[in-house]
């Protein structure tokens, strides 16, 4: 189907025509996301974008194509920030601070009659090893880790590009894991 934007088209033409073109939209999601659910938000996505950039729909041209186009991209975008979050959150996992927080360590020492009271702040073992990281290294695990910013939010605290807070995190965390791993097995020894 095409369809002709101009000053005089009304709201309602509009939606006449983007309804018409739901039920092939909700079949290409399920098959893009294998989810119904998930496709239902794909759906809204694309409608809510196709709204939103109606302008850059070129006149007399197939607006099915163009919103599977939307959807597709939205998709792929979509798919790559889950991914990448994961592999985040999974990194996360693996290297977290949590082993080494005075809380996690007054646990254990209460666990063996130590009577330690838990505190929410970092043992000297941690707070010396992000004391040692270079500052920006330091800034950025602080920033993403303890304050737990995006690293958008990070980047723009820190006025650097988000790559930049992505690699400076990344060796901060690498620092820190060699710092505490002799500490790290020596609790487990103990």
């Amino acid at each position: 189907m095409t369809f002709t934007k101009s000053s005089t088209t009304s709201s309602s033409a509009i939606e006449q025509a983007l309804c018409q073109e739901i039920a092939v939209l909700q079949r290409m999601a399920q098959k893009f996301t294998g989810d119904v659910i998930e496709a239902q938000d794909l759906v809204q996505d694309t409608l809510v974008l196709a709204l939103r950039y109606l302008d850059s729909y070129q006149e007399n041209t197939n607006l099915r194509a163009w919103l599977l186009r939307v959807m597709r991209n939205r998709f792929i975008s979509t798919t790559r920030r889950h991914r990448l979050e994961r592999k985040t959150y999974d990194a996360q996992e693996i290297y977290c601070l949590g082993d080494h927080s005075i809380s996690e360590m007054g646990r254990k020492n209460m666990d063996r009659g130590g009577g330690v009271e838990v505190d929410d702040g970092f043992c000297d073992v941690v707070s010396s090893a992000l004391d040692d990281l270079q500052p920006v290294f330091r800034e950025a695990v602080l920033l993403c880790d303890i304050e737990g910013l995006s690293y958008a939010e990070a980047a723009q605290k820190a006025a650097c590009p988000v790559g930049t807070i992505m690699s400076w995190l990344h060796r901060g965390r690498r620092s820190l894991r060699r710092r505490l791993a002799p500490q790290r097995e020596a609790l487990a020894a103990a």
